[in-house]
């Protein structure tokens, strides 16, 4: 059981570097669905953006074992993010709220300096789900320790990841479904009555 929660929390850190506020991408708009293989099985993901990334929200499924599906939504918009975590049915309509910050990557068309800045390493390209994907790679760290990431990057967008960290707590998170432009209501993007 500790692996698996050491999986997660790489799994999150690295996502969140991906996708933290302050994250643009190439195109308008789009809808993700990922699966991700953990050391302890199986996560859902699925991301909606609008306005070029301005609004997204992600939604991460993780079924533990004996305890049923923990879930946690976060939205990301006017420079905030509103998070949300619940098990199985049990989701109310609140969320905590906190600055999201600018420190999310812009790797629609990165130049060398900003990659430098941010120590990420350009390792050339590779197809991914019908896309050229530049292929990125940098190291975070988690739970006092580091963790290695590689993203396979289109437009911005993270089609692929592989995070490696301690104690063989690695992660291959693959896009499995992929809607560009397409419109997304609203509604997605709908604030959450606030938790403080």
């Amino acid at each position: 059981m500790k692996k698996f929660i050491i999986s997660i929390a790489i799994l999150l850190t690295g996502t969140a570097a991906v996708y933290a506020q302050g994250t643009t991408f190439g195109i308008k708009s789009g809808h993700l669905k990922y699966e991700t293989q953990t050391s302890g099985g199986i996560q859902y993901n699925e991301v909606w953006f609008d306005d070029y990334g301005k609004l997204r929200k992600q939604h991460d499924q993780i079924q533990l074992e004996g305890m049923g599906n923990y879930h946690t939504e976060v939205l990301f918009r006017d420079g905030k993010s509103y998070t949300q975590a619940w098990i199985d049915d049990e989701k109310k309509n609140e969320a905590k709220e906190t600055d999201a910050g600018s420190g999310g990557l812009n790797l629609v068309d990165p130049d060398d300096a900003y990659l430098k800045e941010r120590k990420i390493e350009r390792l050339g390209t590779e197809e991914v789900f019908g896309k050229t994907c530049t292929i990125y790679s940098f190291k975070t760290k988690s739970l006092l320790r580091t963790i290695s990431n590689k993203i396979w990057v289109w437009q911005g967008i993270t089609l692929k990841m592989e995070t490696k960290g301690a104690l063989g707590a690695n992660n291959l998170m693959v896009v499995t479904a992929f809607e560009e432009n397409v419109s997304i209501p609203a509604s997605t993007f709908d604030l959450p009555a606030i938790v403080k």
